[in-house]
């Protein structure tokens, strides 16, 4: 979990963002004294009205004294907050996408582990019936149906070691690291701390980062609003006049200038970031929604589908494998037939089968959970 938090593809994106966001502060505690510019303006008169040339040089220095840079920090730090909060939702979600691989491997090895042992038995068993056969003592259409059954063992752990293999590199990247196959491990999955009925869900709900950043994104698009409200009345100019008269004498002198902000006035940012906010809050109200919804059905799904493996667990496969051994003791005992014994392993071989997908199921669900909330097992 620890290696998605840090290496996941779109955890090491979100991070360059809250990076990106942060450079947005050298902009934003700049001084509130813009660039100064300089004119200079020479000028003399024809047919000998003047003396000499007149020069005048003018040094503006725009002046922000609406409070423009407050503003400006203010969106800045909107920005690194919604950053930050979004890169802990995008952490939560590669956690979550960490546990369902994670628990495919698991159920991936344990299933190459279970056809390997049908493999086993049927490679066995086609043996007999080959050495029966030569004997005189079998069939040939019971050697080749133990043949067929041991062949098509084959084909499925072939196919599953190939599932093995790909979740192995979906694991690889989820967290960044390539794992060895596991090995006796259990394929359980872990149960989590929290339980999440309709009032867990709901109170969940509220404090899902995935909520957050969408209130976050809201919040820097109102500061956004503010900020260009305020950037509609320009900076003040202090001019500076300095030069020289037509006699040659120096001249100095001073003034003010400033713009009204009368016909544009910022209206399109504004009307924009006031159009961003209100899509950013109706997307949180909707992600509130969904997350709470989504962990009530995801904890009633858990349970039909832990329920559904515990009577495979204490019914079904006792049954089954009674099954086939009933059916091995006939055979052996010249009673039974070699095709009701394929039938009973196979339905004891699709058993088992159908447990591991359950077991990948719960993982899958469990994965989700954590991607909602966090609750790590």
């Amino acid at each position: 979990m620890q290696l998605a938090r840090e290496r996941a593809p779109g955890v090491v994106s979100a991070r360059g963002a809250v990076g990106v966001a942060k450079s947005s502060y050298a902009g934003a505690r700049l001084a509130p004294l813009d660039n100064p510019y300089l004119e200079v303006f020479v000028d003399r008169g024809l047919q000998g009205v003047t003396k000499d040339a007149t020069v005048q040089a003018n040094l503006w220095l725009p002046l922000e004294v609406s409070g423009q840079r407050a503003r400006r920090i203010d969106e800045a730090d909107a920005l690194v907050a919604w950053q930050k909060t979004l890169f802990e939702a995008t952490q939560l979600s590669a956690e979550g996408e960490a546990v369902r691989v994670y628990g495919a491997a698991l159920v991936a090895a344990a299933r190459v582990r279970t056809i390997e042992g049908l493999v086993s038995d049927a490679g066995a068993e086609a043996e007999v019936y080959r050495q029966r056969l030569a004997a005189g003592d079998a069939t040939l259409q019971e050697e080749k149906l133990a043949s067929m059954e041991h062949a098509r063992y084959v084909v499925m752990l072939e196919e599953s070691r190939a599932d093995l293999t790909r979740a192995l590199v979906e694991l690889a990247r989820a967290t960044g690291r390539m794992f060895s196959p596991p090995d006796g491990t259990s394929a359980l999955p872990p149960m989590l701390d929290e339980t999440y009925g309709q009032t867990g869900a709901a109170r969940a709900a509220e404090t899902s980062p995935h909520v957050a950043a969408s209130t976050r994104e809201a919040s820097f698009y109102a500061r956004a609003r503010e900020r260009a409200a305020i950037e509609a009345h320009p900076p003040v100019n202090l001019i500076v006049t300095a030069g020289r008269g037509d006699l040659g004498e120096p001249r100095f002198g001073g003034g003010l200038s400033w713009t009204f902000p009368v016909a544009r006035r910022k209206q399109a940012e504004v009307a924009r970031a006031d159009a961003e906010r209100t899509r950013a809050l109706a997307e949180a109200a909707v992600k509130q929604r969904l997350v709470a919804q989504g962990l009530s059905g995801l904890e009633i799904e858990r349970a039909k589908v832990r329920r559904a493996r515990e009577i495979i667990d204490a019914t079904a496969l006792p049954a089954a494998q009674a099954s086939a051994d009933a059916a091995v003791a006939m055979k052996t005992a010249g009673k039974g037939d070699m095709l009701l014994v394929l039938t009973a392993r196979r339905d004891l071989a699709l058993l088992r089968l159908r447990r591991l997908e359950l077991l990948a199921r719960e993982w899958s669900i469990v994965g989700d959970i954590v991607a909602l909330t966090g609750d790590l097992p």
